[in-house]
């Protein structure tokens, strides 16, 4: 059933709901307006809220979604010169029934998405230990390659045996070629002598000679095995690297998933600022400021100013997505809500403002919880 109400300028018109309506459209009768801005104002439990604000050439017409019970006790007016026509529908019982109904669904669906976000939770969880313990065993065994190998007592025996014979082998082949070179000198000492070469200056230069070689073999063994322990140190901190880039990645994560979430209907929330009040519940009267956009970044409405608009949560005075998006919210808290058209206005829109099916983005900011 239609409802209408047509409002002259600067008059009050109270009202006791008899049959709860619906409130859909306000425009602006062009005919005996002026260029001046008029703004629709309502008066509910002794508050006056801004509904919308019109004016001739450019917002002429504003789409609504007001529901008012029977009962309720509310006023009208508009501040402006300029006739203002309130359109809307009269709210029968079976569409209060069907809406208590969608209501009681909601509430038992909501279980299984919390629950089916836990499972998201743990699985993620599950999949970062594995990739921890991945990481873990490449560098032990990136650092097992530099330990020694421990081979049969046996074998190791043997070996011993054949490194202490290759030992004796080769101190015997010294001693000859030793003996080889002490004749070789001598030779050359007699060939030389009227160089007169005394004995012990030859064994000067020997002993200078084999601690010169000596010395050479310290430091290139110690040159070794100071590059061998600065290997496996760097291999311990490129581990310790890693899994420390893992961890803070992981941590990322779980911290981006925390922020972004999908509730019902495919409404995507994002926590911009986690408040400290009252919470929004079902059933409440709350005041958010918000701003709406088009998702090609276009804004088609806004409340910044004063006491914020106000609506009771979850009893469809408002879009779909509002109702599910602002639910669990925090006085001082800011959300944005990104609502697609089936939680929106759907195929129709709300013309000329909002086309059909499109897709709404919302920054709002819970002000107060009534």
């Amino acid at each position: 059933m239609f409802w209408g109400l047509i409002m002259e300028p600067n008059k009050r018109y109270t009202q006791v709901v008899e049959k709860s309506f619906h409130v859909s459209m306000a425009s602006l009768d062009l005919t005996a307006a002026d260029e001046n801005l008029v703004q629709v104002m309502l008066g509910y439990d002794n508050r006056n809220y801004l509904l919308c604000s019109l004016q001739k050439g450019s917002t002429w017409q504003v789409p609504l979604d007001l529901n008012f019970q029977e009962g309720t006790k509310i006023a009208f007016t508009c501040n402006g010169q300029g006739h203002v026509h309130l359109t809307g529908y009269v709210i029968s019982d079976e569409d209060m029934d069907l809406d208590e109904l969608e209501d009681e669904e909601e509430e038992e669906e909501v279980p299984q998405l919390v629950d089916k976000k836990t499972k998201r939770k743990a699985i993620e969880s599950l999949k970062n230990q594995k990739n921890v313990k991945r990481a873990r065993q490449e560098i032990e065994t990136e650092s097992s390659g530099d330990e020694e190998i421990d081979i049969d007592d046996s074998e190791s025996n043997d070996s011993d045996r054949e490194a202490d014979e290759s030992l004796v082998n080769e101190k015997e082949e010294e001693t000859d070629s030793d003996e080889n070179d002490d004749d070789n000198e001598e030779e050359e000492e007699e060939e030389e002598e009227p160089k007169k070469v005394k004995p012990h200056q030859k064994n000067k230069k020997n002993k200078q000679q084999e601690k010169k070689k000596e010395d050479m073999s310290k430091l290139v063994n110690g040159k070794d095995a100071k590059q061998e322990q600065q290997n496996k140190q760097q291999k311990k901190t490129k581990g310790k690297q890693q899994s420390s880039e893992q961890n803070t990645q992981n941590a990322q994560n779980v911290q981006n998933n925390q922020k972004k979430r999908l509730v019902e209907g495919g409404v995507q929330v994002e926590e911009l600022k986690v408040g400290s009040g009252a919470p929004a519940k079902t059933g409440k009267f709350v005041s958010v400021y918000y701003v709406g956009r088009l998702k090609n970044g276009k804004k088609f409405d806004s409340t910044t100013q004063g006491e914020g608009f106000k609506f009771r949560l979850g009893k469809g005075e408002v879009i779909k997505g509002w109702d599910v998006g602002i639910g669990g919210m925090k006085v001082g808290g800011k959300r944005r809500i990104t609502i697609p058209p089936a939680m929106a206005y759907g195929a129709k829109g709300s013309p000329p403002v909002i086309p059909g099916n499109s897709t709404l983005v919302f920054e709002v900011e819970l002000r107060n919880v009534h």
